[in-house]
């Protein structure tokens, strides 16, 4: 454990203020009787120069704890009505889809451990397979590492359907309950019950990739999960145009209208290698 480097401190000088802001609220008497002299016109006691030796090490200690045990602010996103996407990238990469009239709660930064909270239906693709990912909704936790699974929930029941991975579910109001879904499989779940089938059609998933849209996001983020969806690599010839904000809608668009929004956006040039890699240069 890193030990905490404490310097020398000038416990008259700490005194003498404290001394002087107490008399400057009229609530010290002079009462030299027993006291040393420590600098013109203040008297000290010994034993007050070690109580504020030690009041200003417990203070160090103090904020060394608050500072390390201070929770990251949360950030929450909501989707409005209709049928637009919200698409977000977390911290350590991760990429959730938010259907409309849902919401997220998340860290801006995660720490040791990766926890949200969630309503509404979205469709999460989990980086990291070494940390767990929690989810909490009103009615159960789900865990899980690396994998993309689609979930709806409220607060009376929740559908989760898995299509890469393993996600493990508790029911908040019976911890005992616990069931695993693995690929292509569907956990429901209502009450104190879950029921697990299996998946035969996973194209109604689709409805992220309709209208997505995003909110004052990094281009370097848009780039990854367009690349995902439609099975591309895309590369930028000036790695800091990956740090550039976006906020755009792509409604059912093909990758090249999508590459022309973007080369638009930033005057930018891109060039298509093959059918599967595009890389964007600045306009000559």
């Amino acid at each position: 454990m890193e030990q905490l480097k404490l310097r020398k401190i000038d416990t008259e000088k700490a005194w003498n203020n404290v001394i002087r802001r107490l008399e400057d609220d009229g609530l010290l008497k002079d009462s030299p009787d027993h006291a040393v002299k420590s600098a013109p016109g203040r008297f000290i006691r010994p034993w007050m120069a070690y109580a504020a030796s030690i009041l200003v090490i417990v203070a160090a200690f103090s904020l060394r704890y608050l500072l390390s045990h201070t929770e990251p602010a949360m950030i929450t996103s909501e989707s409005g009505p209709g049928n637009t996407t919200l698409i977000q990238t977390f911290s350590d990469g991760s990429i959730v889809y938010l259907a409309p009239n849902s919401t997220l709660n998340y860290p801006g930064e995660f720490g040791e451990k990766r926890l949200i909270s969630f309503s509404g239906e979205a469709f999460f693709d989990i980086y990291n397979t070494t940390t767990p990912f929690i989810i909490e909704t009103q009615r159960a936790v789900f865990e899980v590492l690396g994998t993309a699974f689609n979930l709806k929930c409220n607060d009376d029941d929740f559908e989760l359907i898995v299509e890469e991975g393993v996600v493990k579910v508790s029911l908040r109001d019976f911890p005992d309950r616990q069931e695993v879904a693995g690929e292509l499989e569907m956990l429901t779940g209502s009450g104190n019950s879950m029921r697990k089938s299996a998946v035969t059609d996973l194209t109604y998933l689709s409805w992220r990739l309709n209208r997505m849209q995003f909110r004052d996001e990094r281009l370097g983020n848009i780039a990854s999960v367009v690349a995902r969806n439609y099975g591309m690599q895309i590369h930028f010839e000036d790695e800091k145009i990956r740090e550039r904000r976006l906020t755009v809608t792509f409604h059912q668009n093909d990758i090249n209208t999508i590459a022309d929004i973007i080369a638009f956006q930033f005057n930018l040039e891109y060039e298509m290698l093959g059918d599967s890699e595009i890389i964007f240069r600045r306009e000559q």
